[in-house]
C-alpha cells in the first residue's frame, strides 16, 4: 500500500483546517433542534484513549458480533508499544517505533488502508492518540503536543517540557496533557489556549532536554516523573497519576482536582498516597469514581479510597507484569500479569479482593478487555507460541471463542473495541489485526 503524501504547506493546512471547522459547525447546527450551536469536543464513543476510556478500565459497552472474523491485517514496519485507539468511525490509530517512514498511522476499517500517516519525532511511539467525536486526534512528540483535523492536518501546536504521555479528556473541550518531566497542562481542544494555569510537579523539569529521564519511563524509574497516562474521573473532575516526586525513594499515587472555583479552573493536589515499594504502570479509577486501583512494585494490587487516598485493600498478586487491568462497573477485575501467566478474575468486595476464577491453562500475552456482554477478550499463546484472540465468560472463565492471529508472535498490546463491536489488536513486533462481522467483510 502506498504511503500518504507529505504534509501540505502551511497556507493549505490553514485553509483545510478552516474547511473542517466550517464543516463541523454545519454538522453541529444541523444536529441541534433548539438552534444552539454545540461544537464542544468530547471523547469519541469508540476506544478513544489509552485504557479505552477516561478511567483506564479497558471496559467496552458495544456488543461484539457473533460472526466475528479476521477482516484485514497490516504491518507497521516497527515495534508497537502502545495500545491502539479506535474512533467513532472505526478508524484505527496506531503508533510504532519505525526506523524510517511513518511512525503514526490512521487506518480505515474496511481494508486497513492509510487514511493518512505521519513521521513524528521521538516520543510518539509511547502514546495512544486521544480521539474526539469528530475523529480529530490529539497526540504529541518530544517538546510538542498537537491537535489535528480528521484528515490529518495540524490544527494547533503546544510546546511542552519533555515527552507527552497519552492525553485524556477531563471536561467538554478540555484535555489533560501530562509529560514525562511532570508538566501538567489543561488545554482547550479548540485552540490550545490554557483552560487552567500550567503546573510543574518537579523542579528539575528541563525545557532544553526533552528526553531527560525518558529512559526510566519503561520501568517507572525515578528520573521519569510521569511514566503512564492518567486515570480520570470525568464526573468527579479529578485525575489520578503515577508520579515519582523528585528525590523521593518511590513513586506514589497523586490525585489532582481540576474543577472550576469561582468560574476559574485550577489544578490542585487533592491527596497523595505512598504505596510501599512505589507503583508501576497506569492508575485506574472505578466507574462510580469511588476506588483507585494501582499495582505496587512489590507485586500487590492496591485499591485506594478515591476520596482521600486511604487504603481499601491490597491483594498479593505476585509479578505485576504489564501492571494494567480491566474492570467492570460492578467491580470485576482481570489484572494483566506477567507474560505467559494465567488469566484470573477477581471481585472487589469493598474491604478485600476475592478470586472468582483462574485459568492456569491459558498463557496470557496481552492486556484484557471486559465487555458489557459479560465476556472478556484477551490474547493467549497457543500451540508453538502462536497468538490467539480469545473470548472467555466473565462468570466462570470458560472459553467461548478462539480466533487465530496469523503469523503473530511475541505479545499483543491490548484489545480495542469499536462502537460497532469490531476488535483491533496489535502485536509488539508491529502487526495490526482487525476483526469484523462476516456480514460486513467484503461489502
Amino acid at each position: 500500500m502506498s504511503r500518504a503524501p507529505r504534509p501540505t504547506p502551511i497556507r493549505r493546512l490553514a485553509r483545510a483546517a478552516a474547511i473542517v471547522a466550517t464543516a463541523v459547525t454545519t454538522v453541529a447546527l444541523a444536529a441541534c433542534s433548539d438552534g444552539q450551536v454545540q461544537v464542544k469536543s468530547l471523547a469519541s464513543p469508540g476506544w478513544s484513549s489509552f485504557g479505552g476510556n477516561a478511567g483506564n478500565t479497558n471496559f467496552a459497552y458495544p456488543r461484539v458480533p457473533d460472526d466475528l472474523a479476521l477482516s484485514w491485517t497490516r504491518p507497521t514496519g516497527g515495534p508497537i508499544n502502545s495500545p491502539l485507539t479506535v474512533s467513532n468511525q472505526s478508524n484505527v490509530s496506531v503508533t510504532a517505533n519505525t526506523p524510517d517512514g511513518c511512525n503514526w498511522m490512521v487506518l480505515d476499517p474496511r481494508a486497513g488502508r492509510m487514511n493518512y500517516c505521519k513521521r513524528m519525532r521521538p516520543g510518539i511511539e509511547v502514546q495512544s492518540p486521544l480521539i474526539d467525536q469528530f475523529d480529530q486526534p490529539y497526540v504529541g512528540e518530544e517538546t510538542m503536543f498537537l491537535g489535528w483535523t480528521a484528515g490529518g492536518a495540524i490544527r494547533w501546536r503546544m510546546p511542552v517540557i519533555g515527552v507527552p504521555v497519552s492525553a485524556k479528556f477531563v471536561a467538554p473541550s478540555v484535555a489533560l496533557m501530562a509529560t514525562t518531566q511532570g508538566q501538567i497542562l489543561l488545554l482547550n481542544t479548540q485552540d490550545a489556549t490554557f483552560a487552567a494555569p500550567e503546573v510543574r510537579l518537579r523542579a528539575d523539569a528541563n525545557p532544553d532536554n526533552a528526553m531527560q529521564g525518558f529512559g526510566d519511563c519503561v520501568v517507572s524509574g525515578p528520573r521519569c516523573g510521569i511514566p503512564a497516562p492518567a486515570a480520570v474521573d470525568f464526573d468527579g473532575q479529578r485525575a489520578y497519576l503515577n508520579f515519582w516526586p523528585q528525590g523521593a525513594i518511590a513513586s506514589q499515587v497523586r490525585a489532582l482536582d481540576y474543577r472550576e472555583v469561582d468560574g476559574k479552573r485550577e489544578v490542585r493536589e487533592a491527596w497523595h498516597a505512598d504505596v510501599p515499594g512505589g507503583i508501576v504502570g497506569p492508575t485506574a479509577v472505578s466507574a462510580d469514581g469511588k476506588t483507585v486501583y494501582a499495582f505496587s512494585r512489590l507485586g500487590k494490587l492496591v485499591a485506594l479510597h478515591a476520596a482521600d487516598g486511604k487504603p481499601k485493600w491490597t491483594f498479593d498478586y505476585g509479578d505485576p507484569g504489564f501492571a494494567t487491568l480491566t474492570a467492570t462497573p460492578d467491580g470485576k477485575i482481570i489484572p494483566t500479569g506477567p507474560l505467559g501467566g494465567p488469566l484470573r478474575m477477581f471481585a472487589d468486595r469493598g474491604d478485600k479482593a476475592e478470586q472468582v476464577w483462574s485459568r492456569t491453562d491459558l498463557k496470557t500475552a496481552s492486556l484484557s478487555t471486559l465487555t458489557n456482554s459479560g465476556t472478556a477478550w484477551t490474547v493467549v499463546r497457543g500451540n508453538g507460541d502462536a497468538l490467539v484472540l480469545t473470548e472467555v465468560s466473565a462468570e466462570d472463565g470458560k472459553t467461548l471463542r478462539s480466533l487465530p492471529l496469523p503469523d503473530a508472535k511475541g505479545f499483543a498490546t491490548g484489545v480495542s473495541v469499536s462502537p460497532n463491536g469490531q476488535l483491533a489488536v496489535a502485536t509488539h513486533i508491529g502487526q495490526v489485526y482487525f476483526f469484523d462481522s462476516k456480514a460486513e467483510i467484503g461489502r
